[in-house]
């Protein structure tokens, strides 16, 4: 309550108008590193700072010099210091109010990223979830059929993992998801992704000309059994198209294996 009390006490109406002027500039922001950059090119545009250095727990964003003093508006989670040359009661005031609004903006970002990721990410596994992916997925095949290189489709199914939950229950059940999932995820490189498709299916996007040295990769460092299918991205072709070829071929794997 102390910190909304601050805010709402202003004690000049002057400094309202340049409080709104300054707060305009970074509070819609909601991607942490564009929040940096702006808050601190609004700090150093509407105050007398020789410079400002603007630090959250994952960015840091530094404008101008360190001449002069410098002076400290920290909050929990954003901490600002700037630099003046000569101090004005206007300019401290008004970064006070500021700091306040900072972190309470801050803490939305921290929300909204929560929400995001829990949109974005399978909480099970860390790969994307079904819905995400498949967007992602639908991106990436254009681009390769637009840029003409190299890329597969690999739709993976674990194999008998009902089995595994009949006989030792569901959290080794998902034990083996995420134990397959991180050998994915420690395995691929940068322009791979990894999708939940469904309960024990997965899709894996492999931009490279070898997917068959990535799964080998991805075998040897789990104790994962896995059945796949490769599709490789040709011209022309539709997202369900080339999940379609993957998966039956997939199952083409599955059934050799039952033989």
């Amino acid at each position: 309550m102390e910190k909304f009390e601050e805010l709402i006490s202003l004690r000049t109406s002057s400094q309202i108008p340049n409080l709104t002027m300054l707060v305009v500039d970074f509070i819609t922001e909601l991607d942490e590193l564009e929040f940096v950059d702006k808050l601190a090119k609004a700090v150093y545009v509407h105050t007398n700072a020789n410079g400002v250095r603007v630090m959250t727990p994952n960015f840091v964003k530094i404008l101008g010099t360190n001449s002069g003093v410098p002076l400290h508006f920290d909050s929990e989670h954003v901490k600002i210091i700037v630099y003046f040359s000569k101090i004005s009661k206007e300019d401290i005031e008004l970064l006070n109010s500021a700091s306040i609004i900072c972190e309470l903006h801050y803490r939305n970002i921290l929300k909204h990223s929560t929400i995001s990721n829990m949109a974005l990410y399978d909480y099970l596994t860390g790969a994307y979830t079904r819905t995400a992916g498949m967007k992602i997925l639908g991106s990436a095949v254009e681009s390769v059929q637009r840029t003409g290189r190299t890329a597969f489709v690999v739709f993976i199914d674990i194999d008998d993992l009902k089995t595994i939950n009949d006989a030792f229950g569901h959290s080794k059940g998902d034990e083996t998801l995420k134990e397959f999932a991180q050998a994915c995820l420690n395995n691929m490189r940068k322009t791979d992704f990894l999708v939940r498709y469904g309960g024990d299916e997965f899709v894996l996007f492999v931009d490279s000309e070898n997917p068959n040295g990535l799964l080998e990769r991805i075998r040897s460092s789990c104790g994962v059994e896995f059945s796949y299918g490769l599709a490789r991205i040709e011209q022309g072709q539709t997202l369900v198209e080339i999940l379609k070829l993957a998966d039956k071929r997939m199952y083409e794997e599955k059934k050799k294996k039952r033989v």
